[in-house]
């Protein structure tokens, strides 16, 4: 009868050890589709806002999104509001009720992250990413800025 338990104790120790170092490979935490009203993604250097793309089509939201649902959570944890680097890009969702969510990307080490402050650090496909900015952020589209970060998070940016 010892045997018996000395078993199963065993083998729910290991059931156990296997769900801790079981990767967890779930994405970022998005807002669905029909709630994003538009995204800007806005070229920080140095903390200045240099270059925004505005994104409102609703086919290239859904691709954008979809981009960043494919992502893989990294073991990496967010700590600050946004990544300690010279240079990254603000995601700024704006929600159809009027509020905004705010994220960033960031490259690594020949990596791409798509970051969620205080959430999560996901690692991007470069190529997807890449790929679809080209298609999607054309010259056109671009709008030259000059505005300290501070202020793109005080204004309806």
């Amino acid at each position: 009868m010892k045997k018996k338990y000395f078993l199963v104790i065993i083998g729910l120790i290991i059931i156990a050890i296997l769900l801790k170092i079981k990767p967890n490979n779930e994405g970022p935490n998005l807002p669905k589709e029909d709630d994003v009203e538009s995204i800007s993604l806005i070229n920080i250097l140095d903390g200045r806002g240099i270059e925004r793309w505005t994104i409102s089509d609703k086919d290239d939201i859904e691709k954008f999104l979809q981009n960043l649902e494919n992502s893989k959570k990294t073991k990496k944890e967010s700590v600050s509001d946004f990544p300690d680097k010279d240079e990254f890009i603000l995601v700024s969702f704006k929600m159809s009720d009027g509020g905004y969510i705010r994220s960033t990307i960031h490259e690594e080490y020949k990596k791409l992250y798509f970051e969620q402050a205080y959430v999560g650090i996901y690692e991007l496909s470069y190529k997807d990413i890449s790929s679809f900015l080209k298609s999607t952020a054309k010259e056109e589209n671009k709008e030259n800025i000059s505005e300290d970060l501070e202020d793109i998070l005080d204004d309806d940016f």
